[in-house]
């Protein structure tokens, strides 16, 4: 990983060169979504420290009449973060100025001498960083002392579902790790093992419970009264003496240790794939207060922000701005809302045409019943649900490009080869949009007359990855025993494959 870093690094010292020479107003374009907000929030803070000035936007998608207003603004020096990779050649055809490229996703096309490139996937690190992740490295490239930085790109990873699982324990993994380690180092993160629960410091343990839906409790995810009776027969009181709802972060060792014992047992009735897999690390945000401790939940407030068309209160958010903390609450409730209207909608339309099952995936067609903003999330959710059948999961929102479509797959097909971003990728050009992303979560937009044309093509294109894993004959390995919750200690770490461990963390790596 050493060499990969160092590449990276090596096109980051060009951008921070840029960087540095410019003295007119650079213009910054990020992506909306929790991982583009903490890229901006990244980028502002560095900007701010060198004294810059700089003009922010946050964007959906870096379309064509983006570019357009870029090349308008006659900028000398554009920096574009957690995009721009799969539009190099539409870079170079609307804008002359200097380009500085942060991303993660999978480029096509190729840069010239006006673009500086940083890209993970370029490197050789095609996974565990997230676009933010990729924005820290040049933020400390340009001035070590934004380790303190850290922080948001560990938010922007598990914005980004860059929580992944090595055996049965969940975590940041790779280079994502290390970056962890500088968080840690500046007392800006603290690590533990826990129950992969949301809502650890806010939501009522009973609520908790009813929404989880990774890890999945089958006949008590999304039902209230089945929470609340899990919880009585486990002996878990809901309430504490003063009356108020109990949160995860008020269990005591032996209940935390009974409620495990209870999901295991309920994941294994439901014949639930890898039933002990409940346990992960929990990052806790030493810089902030009650509910905004909790890294994941900061997440899913970031996204609400982009969502709700509030990305600039989410940068905020990151910088601890004190109206912001203020705002969220009632932005983060009206997210729920209509993310919870849009399962609803789901719900409801599992066996009518709205949801096509097909030999090789399955098509959700929202239209205009649920957000484009909202799609990515809302098949997330049905994703981890376990309410579909385990096949490539696709959802579609009328947008005003055409169709929005985000796609899904769960962890085991990827890992028997699945490659979504390719998928989406080569469909979406063929048909006249465009699209990318990530092995297990990518999106794309197509014109609406080609929402058919979509599915047939994914059909095809899916049942000849079929074919041809039919005619090579797979390579067996012997299974490694799978390890109970009890035989695993609190501590324990997981190597990564292929990975020399280290405690270094990115700052020694980068003063290398």
């Amino acid at each position: 990983m050493i060499e990969e870093l160092q590449k990276m690094i090596k096109e980051a010292k060009r951008g921070k060169d840029w960087i540095d020479q410019t003295k007119d107003q650079i213009r910054v374009v990020s992506h909306y979504d929790a991982d583009g907000i903490t890229s901006a929030a990244i980028i502002t803070k560095t900007l701010l420290r060198e004294g810059k000035d700089f003009h922010l936007s946050l964007v959906k998608q870096l379309s064509d009449n983006v570019l357009k207003e870029l090349a308008e603004g006659e900028h000398l020096l554009v920096i574009i973060l957690d995009m721009g990779s799969g539009q190099l050649e539409k870079i170079k055809e609307f804008l002359n100025s200097k380009v500085i490229i942060c991303d993660h996703h999978q480029p096509k096309g190729e840069p010239n001498e006006h673009i500086v490139h940083i890209n993970s996937v370029v490197a050789g690190i095609p996974d565990n960083i997230s676009g933010s992740g990729v924005t820290y490295i040049l933020s400390r490239t340009i001035n070590p002392k934004n380790i303190d930085l850290s922080s948001l790109a560990i938010i922007g990873a598990i914005g980004d579902s860059q929580i992944d699982a090595v055996g049965p324990d969940w975590g940041v993994n790779g280079l994502n790790k290390e970056i962890l380690k500088d968080a840690e180092s500046e007392k800006k993160i603290k690590v533990s093992k826990g129950l992969r629960l949301w809502g650890r410091f806010t939501r009522p343990l009973h609520k908790a419970i009813e929404y989880s839906v990774d890890p999945y409790i089958p006949g008590i995810s999304g039902s209230e009264s089945s929470a609340v009776q899990f919880l009585q027969e486990l002996g878990i009181p809901v309430k504490r003496e003063d009356g108020e709802w109990r949160t995860i972060s008020d269990l005591n060792l032996e209940e935390q240790k009974k409620l495990a014992t209870g999901i295991i047992k309920e994941r294994i009735r439901g014949d639930h794939e890898n039933p002990e897999y409940i346990f992960g690390d929990v990052y806790e945000l030493l810089d902030k207060e009650n509910e905004f401790r909790d890294a994941n939940e900061f997440a899913t407030m970031l996204n609400a922000c982009g969502k709700m068309d509030q990305a600039n209160l989410g940068v905020s958010l990151c910088l601890n701005g004190k109206e912001a903390f203020e705002k969220i609450r009632e932005i983060l409730e009206k997210y729920r809302k209509e993310v919870g209207k849009a399962m609803s909608w789901i719900h409801s339309n599992i066996d009518k045409p709205e949801v096509v099952i097909r030999k090789n995936g399955i098509y959700v067609l929202t239209g205009s019943k649920v957000s484009e903003h909202l799609i990515s999330n809302v098949i997330s959710i049905v994703n981890h649900s376990g309410i579909l059948p385990e096949k490539p999961l696709f959802g579609f929102a009328d947008s005003e490009e055409g169709v929005k479509i985000s796609a899904r797959a769960s962890d085991s097909l990827v890992e028997k080869g699945m490659k979504l971003n390719e998928l989406m990728g080569e469909i979406s050009e063929k048909l006249g949009g465009q699209g990318g992303g990530h092995l297990g979560a990518a999106a794309a937009v197509i014109p609406k007359e080609k929402q058919e044309d979509f599915i047939r093509e994914v059909e095809s294109f899916l049942g000849g990855k079929e074919q041809e894993k039919e005619e090579t004959p797979e390579k067996k390995e012997n299974p490694e025993p799978k390890e109970t919750p009890e035989d695993r200690p609190e501590t324990k770490e997981t190597p990564e494959p292929n990975e020399t461990r280290t405690n270094e963390g990115l700052m020694n790596f980068m003063n290398r």
